[in-house]
């Protein structure tokens, strides 16, 4: 019952924070052209400051194992590259393409990863979970970027997606944040108040956004693609990464960190990318709803499960 309460005491507040948003929108509070207001402000200030202040807080002396992080970087890839292969095959729309990808591959680690690490191990061991934020936060937008670039042109432009990666404003905070973590860059009070003030308000503004742009009566003309997005990132990516993480030996808060990196639902990120970068935007905002909603169950059954057998 514990692990059911903490990832509900995680998930629902996401939760509630989008279905604020959505009756802003249906008692007139918000419109059409305030809702792309927020999210082109979450997207080119917002998220970006957040990113930067997740990886330049990290400890890069904290001796956690690089081969964790690189498990997790190499099973983003291969999640990306199988996802490239097998969703243009049952998706004929280039901007639900890209949002079907990256909505399997990418997760809402950002959000989940430290606070539920702290709280299945609050003995500590803090610094893996912080450590991961480093491999898998630039990886994911990267990936991202690529992704809806791609299928944004209708054909692969090679020139016209390493601009893209080049001026995304997602890839410049986590560039940022990196090189003040790896140099030791200090940075002023004033400064580092001011970053948390803006980050602050990242995931809130992004989530309230999401809300209002949500549309119910278009689920279902999505079905299909929603129920392939759904299952493959709560379902099939973390029954393949989880069983290699097995067969490979981690156990542990090393284990529960892989499991909250491939199980979480679908990044917030990813819906006001596709907003901003040309995807559908209904359905890439429907896959983080449902996703999310769903993994409290999804994620307490694993709990329950890896904590009984031992593995964590």
């Amino acid at each position: 019952m514990n692990n059911f309460l903490l990832t509900c005491n995680i998930v629902f507040p996401i939760f509630l924070v989008m279905l604020i948003g959505f009756l802003a929108r249906r008692f007139g509070l918000m419109n059409e052209e305030t809702v792309k207001g927020c999210n082109k402000l979450v997207f080119r200030i917002f998220l970006p400051v957040s990113l930067c202040r997740s990886i330049m807080n990290v400890d890069p002396n904290n001796g956690i194992s690089g081969t964790l992080p690189l498990f997790a970087m190499a099973g983003a890839l291969a999640i990306f590259a199988v996802c490239m292969v097998l969703i243009p095959r049952v998706e004929p729309e280039n901007s639900r393409r890209g949002v079907m990808i990256q909505g399997i591959f990418r997760s809402n680690y950002a959000i989940f990863g430290i606070p539920l690490t702290q709280s299945l191990f609050p003995q500590g061991d803090g610094g893996v979970a912080a450590m991961m934020v480093v491999a898998v936060i630039p990886i994911f937008n990267v990936l991202a970027v690529i992704t809806l670039e791609i299928f944004r042109g209708g054909k692969f432009d090679l020139k016209r997606i390493i601009l893209g990666v080049l001026k995304n404003p997602l890839i410049w905070g986590c560039l940022i944040g990196f090189v003040i973590m790896k140099a030791g860059i200090p940075v002023p009070s004033v400064i580092g108040k001011t970053v948390d003030s803006l980050a602050s308000l990242a995931s809130p503004l992004a989530l309230f956004a999401l809300g209002a742009s949500l549309k119910p009566g278009k689920i279902a003309g999505n079905a299909k693609a929603l129920a392939i997005s759904v299952i493959g990132r709560l379902l099939a990516v973390p029954a393949v990464m989880l069983t290699a993480a097995y067969l490979l030996g981690w156990r542990g808060v090393e284990f529960a960190t892989l499991m909250i990196v491939f199980a979480s639902p679908t990044a917030v990120s990813s819906f006001t990318m596709a907003e901003q970068m040309g995807g559908d935007p209904d359905l890439a905002a429907q896959q983080v709803v449902l996703t999310t909603v769903l993994s409290s169950v999804t994620i307490f059954a694993m709990v329950f499960l890896f904590k009984t057998w031992g593995v964590f």
